[in-house]
This record gives structure tokens, sequence and C-alpha cells, in this order.
């Protein structure tokens, strides 16, 4: 199994080697993070959860990108190909504050190519 891997940079901090890995929140909608290796470490880290999870209803292609911290998220993601567009924004609370996330339709085949999944990875060993 081979997936790409892509080089991030956020808060003055380079990663290297990462990927994405797809999970699902308990309701059922898509959660994505970033995994990768600090600088020079040669060990694996969380990186950064870039979903939120809210009642929204969302079609399978749509996920509520946390960008409060990470504002330049949006548009590394576009660069990547995997957000196709903003279709709207939702109030969510973070740290004690309503804020407006956006709403992104997300290309599936292009994210999948940069992601890590367990259940592909357990089918190619059996």
């Amino acid at each position: 199994m081979f997936i790409k891997t892509f080089n991030y940079e956020s808060n003055c901090v380079r990663y290297r080697d990462c990927y994405f890995d797809i999970g699902k929140y308990r309701n059922k909608k898509m959660s994505l993070d970033i995994y990768g290796y600090v600088e020079d470490d040669e060990n694996i880290s969380h990186i950064s959860n870039l979903t939120v999870n809210v009642s929204e209803k969302l079609a399978e292609n749509q996920i509520i990108i946390d960008n409060y911290n990470n504002t330049n998220i949006i548009s590394f993601l576009l660069d990547l190909g995997i957000v196709k567009a903003i279709t709207k924004r939702v109030a969510v609370e973070k740290e004690g504050k309503m804020v407006l996330l956006p709403v992104a339709e997300i290309n599936l085949e292009i994210l999948k190519e940069y992601s890590y999944d367990k259940e592909e990875e357990l089918e190619y060993a059996s």
C-alpha cells in the first residue's frame, strides 16, 4: 500500500512526510487529522485535527474545517486539491465564543491518495 505524503508548515514549525487519517465521529460524520514527522524527529506525531463535530447536516463529501487557530489550512487543502469549494459557514463554539467555520466540499478520491486507511491495510495483509 502506497500513500502520497506532503510537507506542511504551521506556526513556524515544519512537518514532513505528512498524511491524513480519516475517521468518523459518533454521529458518523467524517473526522480528519494530520500525522507526520516534526522537523528532524524520528517518531510520527499527531499534528492537527482539521475538523469539528457538529450536528449540522452534511453530505458525505463535506466537512467542517477548524481553521480557528490555523488560518492557512484552507488554502493549503485547496492547493492539494482536497477542498473543491467552501459551500457555507456554520456557527460553532470554540474556546468559549461562537465562531463561523467553513463547510468544505472535498474531493474524496484525492483525499484518499494522501490518507492512511487502516481497513485497506488489514484487507491487503490478509
